[in-house]
């Protein structure tokens, strides 16, 4: 409601009133018959008081009613930013969701590449044991040792690495001392060669036998699951190599 229009309504129906009550000309006839000021004033201060009253009357209401719109646009707008706080917390809550299972998916997938990566070398151990049941040891063995031992340095820890390094070491001695201690060989008179049976070769079959059996204990199953079976259950860290 407009309180000042109310005022001005209830003010012209005053002074009609006013003018009705007292008669015009004779209003119109106090005032200009040169009446002694004392009279005007209290005649005016009669006059107006009631006016003044219900113009500071609508005054006070207005400055309330805009007070309360006032208070009500705040609390529309406090509604506004609760809603949008909300809104946000709520988005914040998807992003924080949507970044945990990001991180955890990225997990998942370091497990199993780490777990397909080592079993792979896992593998290829076995599968070189094999081979050199039926073969002896040589500088292609030793090379093929080498070459798992660095790929095994990405994927595991120290112990693997220094394990399959000892193992192509002790390769490389038992070639080394083959290149340097070779068996004797003789000839049966048909063009066929053969070992010579005698106790030099024999004794240095046994010094073979000391390279090689300590070679083969490396890829029983018993050793190579003591080794390599806690690594089959990968984590979300890598291993070090401190």
């Amino acid at each position: 409601m407009n309180w000042l229009t109310v005022a001005g309504v209830a003010t012209a129906l005053y002074v009609i009133a006013v003018g009705y009550t007292l008669g015009w000309s004779r209003t119109w006839s106090f005032l200009t018959t040169e009446p002694d000021l004392n009279e005007v004033g209290d005649f005016l201060a009669g006059l107006l008081a009631p006016l003044a009253l219900v113009w500071l009357i609508a005054a006070v209401l207005t400055q309330r009613q805009e007070l309360n719109e006032t208070r009500d646009q705040f609390i529309e707008n406090q509604k506004v930013v609760d809603a949008q706080l909300k809104t946000i917390n709520a988005q914040n809550a998807l992003l924080s969701l949507q970044h945990n299972q990001s991180v955890e998916n990225a997990k998942q997938a370091y497990r199993l590449n780490l777990f397909d990566k080592r079993y792979q070398i896992y593998d290829k151990f076995i599968k070189f044991g094999e081979l050199h049941e039926r073969k002896d040891y040589d500088e292609a063995s030793y090379l093929a040792m080498v070459n798992l031992s660095q790929e095994a340095a990405f994927v595991f820890d120290n112990s693997i690495e220094e394990w399959l390094d000892e193992i192509a070491q002790q390769i490389f001695d038992y070639n080394q001392f083959k290149s340097g201690n070779p068996l004797k060989i003789d000839h049966d008179g048909y063009g066929n060669s053969k070992v010579a049976d005698e106790d030099r070769n024999r004794q240095r079959q046994r010094q073979y036998g000391e390279f090689t059996d300590w070679i083969k204990e490396q890829f029983l199953p018993s050793e190579r699951n003591e080794r390599f079976w806690h690594f089959m259950h990968v984590s979300d860290k890598a291993y070090g190599h401190g």
